[in-house]
């Protein structure tokens, strides 16, 4: 019988960079909201000017710039997930599509519950749901990366 998971290099790696990037929405979400804002007005500086030399206006915001910050993340996230799914079964990762999805719901809650007790934040329910989108869209893209590439090993 073909060994069908991954190494357990493989699998360590992934499973670190997955915990790394759940630690990173955490740290981030336990910061306050004026350093979250310094951070947020940081970035939206960088992207104005960037986009200025393009001849792109000032058309962005705070508010865009911090969901989709988390929009990225959590899809950064979902293809994490995909890929711990992959070190399991690399013939059928979607098989743990469910379990891809509870993890999903329960980073995306606990992300928003730690900004319930931060001074000057709130979690949000639209939150969660964009967050757990970017993880849906994550995997979704890393299962269509695995079927792409199935059929081509299979066509050599």
């Amino acid at each position: 019988m073909k060994n069908n998971s991954c190494s357990i290099h493989f699998r360590i790696v992934v499973f670190a960079i997955t915990i790394s990037i759940i630690l990173f929405a955490f740290i981030h979400s336990s910061m306050p909201a004026d350093i979250s804002s310094d951070e947020s007005e940081s970035v939206l500086g960088f992207l104005n000017n960037f986009l200025s030399l393009f001849g792109i206006g000032d058309d962005l915001t705070e508010h865009i710039i911090r969901k989709s910050a988390h929009f990225i993340e959590y899809t950064a996230l979902g293809v994490m997930f995909a890929l711990c799914a992959y070190s399991f079964n690399r013939s059928k990762p979607y098989k743990f599509f469910p379990n891809i999805i509870g993890a999903g719901i329960l980073t995306a809650v606990i992300d928003e519950t730690i900004q319930l007790n931060v001074e000057g934040r709130s979690g949000q329910i639209s939150d969660v749901w964009l967050d757990f989108s970017g993880v849906l869209t994550g995997a979704v893209i890393m299962t269509l990366v695995f079927v792409i590439f199935k059929r081509i090993r299979k066509s050599d």
